[in-house]
């Protein structure tokens, strides 16, 4: 399994996050999460939400419970008017299965070899302003050649110069269209095609991520 990232944050100091967690026998565990918000605050918020999810995210727990276990933490010194959205993705090649919790996140895109796409829709509500939110999982089988795109609304919301959006169908499009590409090129290729389009301004954070299995 091999990982590509780019992050490109909006101004100095961004509020997209996202990581990579081992497990034994192979397992992978990504996150991506985006708070309300740039600049400082965000970033400390941000920094705080990696913690605990490598606090919680261990072998044997399962993404809706990292969810549920994060968002309590979070309620309990969120600021009034902040949330994260956050999606919680686990790979295992030994079953060929992925699992997963979606906080309100842009729903990542499972690109199958064939060229058909499977959205990870969200289960839950948003990070932060619940309490008692609960996080169903989602789970789908993996094969060699699909790939995972996880990426924040700073990709989707770029606009063009006559101010329309690049939107998830194109993104979708494009990583059909690059699939066979290793994880390396198949983000290259991608964000080639988000900057042609966007005339690489950003106007948030940006945050694409390439899984290939």
């Amino acid at each position: 399994m091999k990982l590509a990232s780019s992050w490109q944050p909006a101004d100095g100091v961004g509020g997209d996050c996202f990581d990579a967690l081992t497990f034994d026998g192979g397992g992978l565990g990504l996150t991506i999460a985006d708070v309300a918000g740039k600049g400082v605050p965000a970033a400390l918020l941000m920094s705080n939400l990696q913690a605990a999810v490598r606090a919680f995210a261990q072998e044997k727990t399962f993404p809706g419970a990292v969810c549920t276990s994060v968002n309590r933490l979070l309620c309990r010194n969120m600021a009034p008017g902040r949330f994260v959205t956050f999606c919680y993705v686990r790979l295992d090649p030994g079953s060929r299965r992925l699992t997963y919790a979606n906080a309100g996140h842009n729903p990542p895109l499972l690109i199958r070899a064939s060229g058909s796409v499977d959205s990870l829709a969200p289960t839950g509500t948003v990070l932060g302003v619940f309490a008692e939110s609960a996080y169903e999982q989602g789970e789908f089988a993996i094969a060699p050649g699909d790939r995972l795109v996880l990426y924040t609304d700073g990709i989707t919301e770029g606009r063009n110069p006559e101010g329309e959006e690049y939107a998830e169908e194109r993104l979708a499009d494009s990583a059909r269209r690059h699939r066979s590409l290793s994880a390396d090129d198949m983000l290259a290729a991608m964000l080639s095609d988000v900057e042609t389009f966007n005339k690489k301004v950003y106007e948030d954070d940006a945050t694409l991520i390439v899984a290939a299995m």
